[in-house]
């Protein structure tokens, strides 16, 4: 039996910046949260990050993290593991992020084995993502999707 493709899409959030009574900060940002079968990537994590196509990072680290979500760019983790959320303050994988693994065939892209993860530490954690995923999505639209996203960025 086939599995059914899933489908990608993108919405533009925003993390509000907020300072609280103990004088720490959250940073506003304004991020395209990955929309996987019109559920938000986000929502479904419950983690306080945001996705790797955020408005305030490097437009060159926006369009690397692209090429890594195609296959073009070096994976961000050991095991060929993939960031799709990163801390909301300052991106970096070290803080912790939501990855996975992801494979290319002639026609699709499947997303499989959802985690929570840093760079300093081997465990990969996220209990509450294991039952996350495996998305399946078709291949063209996948490309089409993610140069959408990044030319959304550019526009808003």
């Amino acid at each position: 039996m086939e599995r059914k493709l899933s489908t990608l899409d993108f919405t533009l959030c925003q993390r509000p910046g907020v300072k609280s009574q103990n004088g720490t900060f959250h940073s506003e940002r304004n991020f395209l949260d990955f929309v996987i079968d019109g559920k938000s990537l986000v929502a479904l994590t419950r983690y306080d990050l945001v996705s790797v196509l955020c408005k305030e990072w490097a437009v060159e680290a926006r369009e690397k993290s692209v090429r890594r979500l195609l296959g073009e760019e070096e994976a961000d983790f050991a095991g060929g593991r993939r960031s799709l959320l990163v801390c909301a303050e300052c991106g970096d994988i070290g803080c912790g992020a939501v990855s996975i693994v992801l494979q290319l065939s002639d026609k699709t892209v499947l997303w499989r084995s959802f985690g929570y993860q840093n760079n300093h530490e081997s465990e990969i954690h996220g209990e509450h993502l294991k039952d996350l995923g495996p998305f399946e999505f078709e291949l063209a639209a996948y490309k089409g999707t993610l140069a959408h996203a990044l030319d959304m960025l550019k526009a808003s």
